[in-house]
């Protein structure tokens, strides 16, 4: 299955709309969001070569391990990973670079087809996310923005006002 284009475009609005419909506040519940709806997706395709996991511990030889916040498995071997970060208060680029080191560390060690990092996040600004990349990044790392408050091409979600004060009550 080519996830790609499922990821890069339907994905982040599911995100939208749970965080629209109060399912959303923290890291763990993006996570959580993110593990249903990537699960939902290889469902829907009945393919039994795929699993999806949740922080699943990856060896990474030399005693060293690691936990990437959603995996998905094709045949057992590690095949796609995911790193989400949750910025409905404001951006932090610096929990965004300790993403880098930990994708770094899993394509040397494991044949990974990808790896995303995506963040929710709420800024009048669409967000590029897409960092200068380094030679080992090219084809193997995309960067997935989701701004609960602005469409991708820039134009104001319908709603956010209405929603962000039902969040902010709730959070």
């Amino acid at each position: 299955m080519r996830a790609d284009s499922w990821i890069l475009h339907d994905l982040p609005e599911h995100l939208f709309d749970d965080w629209y419909n109060l399912q959303i506040f923290t890291e763990y519940d993006l996570q959580v969001a993110t593990y249903y709806w990537v699960r939902r997706e290889f469902e829907r395709t009945r393919s039994e070569q795929w699993l999806v996991r949740t922080q699943p511990t990856l060896d990474l030889a030399n005693g060293k391990t690691v936990k990437p916040d959603v995996v998905i498995f094709k045949n057992t071997l590690p095949y796609d990973v995911f790193e989400l970060k949750c910025h409905l208060g404001g951006i932090r680029e610096s929990s965004l670079n300790a993403d880098l080191e930990k994708f770094r560390r899993l394509k040397d060690r494991f044949n990974l087809r990808h790896a995303y990092q995506l963040v929710l996040y709420d800024h009048d600004d669409v967000w590029d996310l897409a960092y200068e990349k380094e030679s080992w990044m090219k084809q193997y790392l995309t960067f997935v923005g989701a701004n609960v408050r602005r469409h991708a091409h820039g134009r104001m979600r319908r709603g956010y006002g209405d929603a962000r004060s039902r969040w902010e009550r709730w959070k």
